[in-house]
């Protein structure tokens, strides 16, 4: 019996910010556009994929619903018909069985639009995908927009000299045009994300400045981010020999993959540039051709040598790879041995981004505490969302999207 078998399923309880964890057989969930995995943010009408494999590799039958929801992501009032055109638990039809790889796993692949699916409205949706008994098995977070007002975001060094070392600000202009807006303070929110992550999102958020037909946002302290240090990264594509990041391969079961114990990099006091793509992972097998099916699966054993922390907190590591997610199954445990935290995490064979974080025991991460350090010149995405709605509307619409990088960060 392979090795992934023994791993078990743990639930946080958490806010709403935080979804359930994925079952230990779920992994690589995904949004795809043209071939890459992408943060989940799509203009309405644009053809988008998901997919998700299923390591217990029987070809189980599995469902999707489309739930639409509010800009906090409570579930919307909203009937179904009035957002999707098409039918809710409907059947993934498209699957594929892995081929030559040790681990055995079914490939689920959904795209949308579709002919059972097409989403009408914009907004903040979850995808959940059920079994054969009706029994929720996971479910995602996806944003669809319109590109009614432009949105210019620029990325600032904060004016707060406390936290300028290790934070980033974002400035926001949006212009309305000749839209004609109702009570248009109350009816226009924003919100800021980091990397595509929620847990840090910056919301409730009102303009500082109405000039004519545009709100401005240029705040010094309510717009800041921890700016967080360059993911780290390790690629097993070609599973046969080591990388720059890894000690040693070997086979057990599966592949064993041995990655160079790390220290924590806010010791170094200065920011080095490393090339990241900010969390994001990339299944691929060098020497076949279609990496969803023949990529394999392999454990990866990260060592983080740090001093041992409170009661009260825990280490993880994290990245698209996983949602982010703080479930056991990506929790270092501290070793008195090495005086190290480890972990074995079973990921898709391939590129990954990844990270550190440490979190208390009720899901919170602390930023502040990012063992790997903060720095105003780390390499950040940032996405604003604009929402907005009538005061007879039922829902808010998402008016506009705005996209910088910190790499153009000014004073």
């Amino acid at each position: 019996m392979k090795k992934f078998l023994f791993l078990f399923l743990v639930f946080f309880c958490s806010s709403k910010i935080m979804a359930a964890n994925d079952p230990y057989y779920i992994k690589s969930v995904a949004f795809h556009q043209n071939g890459e995995s992408l943060v989940p943010i799509f203009k309405l009408g644009e053809n988008f994929q998901f997919s998700f494999d299923d390591l217990i590799g029987d070809e189980s039958d599995y469902y999707f619903k489309i739930v639409h929801c509010t800009r906090d992501w409570n579930v919307s009032d909203l009937k179904v018909t009035e957002y999707l055109s098409g039918m809710q638990n409907t059947r993934i039809a498209s699957y594929q069985t892995s081929f030559n790889t040790l681990q055995s796993f079914v490939h689920y692949t959904l795209s949308f639009p579709n002919r059972n699916a097409r989403i009408l409205i914009s907004g903040n949706y979850i995808i959940e995908i059920y079994n054969v008994d009706n029994e929720k098995v996971f479910d995602r977070r996806f944003v669809l927009y319109e590109d009614t007002v432009p949105v210019g975001v620029e990325i600032k060094k904060t004016r707060n000299l406390d936290v300028a070392p290790f934070k980033q600000n974002v400035y926001l202009n949006i212009d309305f045009g000749s839209m004609v807006l109702q009570n248009p303070k109350k009816n226009v929110n924003v919100v800021m994300l980091q990397n595509g992550q929620w847990f840090n999102a910056k919301t409730n958020i009102k303009p500082q400045y109405v000039l004519g037909s545009q709100f401005k946002y240029q705040y010094d302290t309510e717009t800041n981010f921890f700016a967080g240090n360059e993911y780290l990264f390790f690629d097993t594509s070609d599973i046969r020999q080591v990388n720059n990041n890894v000690i040693k391969i070997t086979q057990t079961d599966l592949y064993d993959v041995f990655l160079y114990p790390k220290s924590p990099l806010k010791e170094s006091k200065s920011y080095s540039f490393t090339q990241d793509v900010n969390g994001a992972f990339k299944p691929r097998n060098k020497f076949r051709e279609n990496p969803d099916t023949e990529a394999d699966y392999t454990w990866a054993y990260f060592t983080y040598t740090l001093d041992k922390l409170p009661a009260n907190q825990k280490l993880f590591v994290v990245g698209m790879f996983n949602n982010y997610q703080l479930g056991n199954d990506f929790e270092l445990k501290y070793d008195d041995d090495l005086k190290a935290y480890k972990a074995a995490v079973l990921i898709k064979q391939g590129f990954t981004n990844y990270k550190y974080v440490i979190a208390k025991n009720d899901g919170t991460i602390l930023e502040d505490l990012n063992p790997d350090g903060n720095f105003y010149e780390t390499e950040n995405v940032y996405h604003v969302l604009v929402y907005y709605k009538n005061d007879a509307d039922r829902y808010e619409r998402i008016i506009g999207l705005g996209k910088a990088d910190s790499k153009l960060i000014t004073n």
